[in-house]
């Protein structure tokens, strides 16, 4: 009840115009090809994957669509959406409201020292504050959610030839407020884990064995000084990070590219070619073309 609350709260002000209020989730896995085929069923395929944001203030819904071919499931992942979305929607455009993301909190995605320095990264950059805050497990009830069941209502019954078919069915979903969709490459994920630019290489609010750990935060603040705040209980009071910073001058830095090329796939061509002969021939060279190994 209470992170209900929070949010509808920060929701209020982000109408009020007094700041930005973000939701991100990951929507469930996706497979391609996908088809009613029985030749397909012990057939391994492709993993497709769509990272949502979505805006409280301005109701619209982004969509990163990927597949494993341009990056795996790693925290620069989800950072570098995150990092895209608010460069694209407010940073570069100069808007210095804070921003405040409400997301689960999965440890891979958003609660991990990684996503923790690309937004202290961007808010040192940019002069602005970044509020991240955790819902607990069953609370979480985001409008995300709701971008997910109306894509997988909009998926029934299609059939899936391309990874690309998601993004063009996604961009279909919606007639009002359609949903905004990227699909990035291997050449967008940018490497946030990159130890010599990370100031914090932990978020862990420890002093003695006994203190919380990663999990029991519930807010981190990320302050242009460099400095980074945490509650683990919503009505609490900020308290600085416990943990020493490296003493890093981001100004003008960037992280480096995660990937060089494209990302082979493990024992899957095979499958993914035998496959061909249920799908259109204009797709064929797609799988054709997938570096494996």
């Amino acid at each position: 009840m209470r992170a209900r609350k929070e949010k509808e709260s920060d929701k209020n002000r982000a109408i009020l115009g007094e700041c930005h209020t973000l939701t991100i989730y990951l929507q469930a896995v996706k497979l391609c090809p996908q088809l009613n085929a029985s030749s397909l069923y012990y057939k391994v395929k492709l993993f497709c994957h769509n990272f949502t944001i979505y805006d409280l203030e301005t109701n619209l819904g982004t969509c990163y669509w990927f597949d494993e071919t341009k990056t795996d499931l790693h925290a620069s992942t989800y950072a570098s959406c995150v990092v895209d979305y608010l460069k694209d929607n407010f940073l570069d455009k100069g808007d210095k409201r804070e921003v405040i993301i409400f997301s689960d909190g999965c440890t891979a995605q958003n609660r991990n020292s990684i996503m923790s320095n690309a937004l202290l990264h961007l808010s040192e950059m940019y002069s602005v504050k970044i509020t991240q805050k955790y819902l607990a497990k069953g609370h979480t009830q985001m409008v995300c959610d709701s971008v997910h069941a109306c894509i997988k209502t909009s998926l029934k019954n299609k059939d899936i030839y391309l990874p690309s078919d998601y993004a063009r069915i996604t961009k279909e979903a919606k007639k009002k407020n359609p949903y905004i969709v990227k699909t990035p490459d291997f050449d967008f994920f940018t490497n946030f884990n990159y130890k010599p630019l990370m100031k914090y290489d932990s978020i862990r609010p420890i002093k003695v064995l006994s203190d919380p750990v990663v999990t029991n935060l519930r807010v981190l603040e990320y302050l242009p000084k460099g400095e980074i705040n945490f509650k683990i209980n919503f009505n609490d009071e900020f308290q600085v990070l416990p943990r020493r910073p490296k003493a890093i001058s981001l100004a003008g830095v960037e992280f480096p590219r995660l990937y060089k090329r494209l990302q082979k796939i493990k024992k899957k061509f095979d499958h993914l070619n035998e496959i061909k002969p249920v799908i259109p021939k204009d797709c064929w060279a797609y799988y054709e073309s997938l570096q494996y190994e």
